[in-house]
């Protein structure tokens, strides 16, 4: 019966949410953390993984189902950086785009609820990318979590541009689209 219940509520949301059409397509939903510094310079703050320590990115979060890009963001920032809510202020989040995993890389994490086993053989085969501009003080005190950090760095526009670069080439797309949907043009 609460199987039953699930599937109903999820097609009910199909229709109504873009992040569950995305997770049910295989998609995992996940949130880019913009953190702006309130120095007049507007700093941003890029971290380098622990997993792959030759690239720098915005913080990010993978979307529970119930998770708006606000909560994702906060469980982020505290998880990774040690920040609370009361060392930050939200300020919007976007809608960025799909990209697609090389087949190596396709579910490399289990999507409950994916229909798309269904019709191919991988239930995950890419992220849904949202974006979160967020804005911090840069002289905020920053525990980054060492089993996911191994560092950060605070960056000017041109750096971070810079160190977008850093990335594989389908990841910079979307990092570059978030960027100019979210900070320049400030959709």
């Amino acid at each position: 019966m609460n199987l039953e219940l699930d599937w109903l509520r999820l097609g009910y949301k199909w229709i109504f949410n873009q992040k569950y059409r995305l997770h049910l397509t295989g998609f995992r939903p996940e949130v880019i953390c913009f953190i702006q510094s309130t120095d007049p310079e507007k700093k941003y703050l890029l971290v380098q993984p622990l997993q792959d320590q030759s690239i720098w990115m915005p913080p990010q979060e993978g979307m529970h189902l119930e998770d708006s890009p606000k909560t994702a963001s906060m469980r982020c920032l505290k998880t990774e950086l040690g920040l609370s809510e009361l060392q930050i202020q939200f300020r919007r989040s976007i809608w960025v785009g799909k990209r697609l995993f090389p087949e190596y890389r396709r579910d490399e994490r289990d999507l409950m609820y994916s229909v798309r086993g269904w019709v191919d053989k991988n239930r995950m085969i890419g992220k849904a990318y949202f974006a979160a501009l967020i804005i911090a003080d840069s002289k905020a005190i920053i525990q980054p979590n060492s089993a996911e950090i191994h560092q950060y760095q605070w960056m000017n526009t041109r750096e971070l541009l810079q160190q977008i670069k850093t990335n594989p080439p389908d990841k910079q797309k979307i990092l570059r689209q978030a960027w100019i949907k979210l900070v320049v043009r400030g959709c």
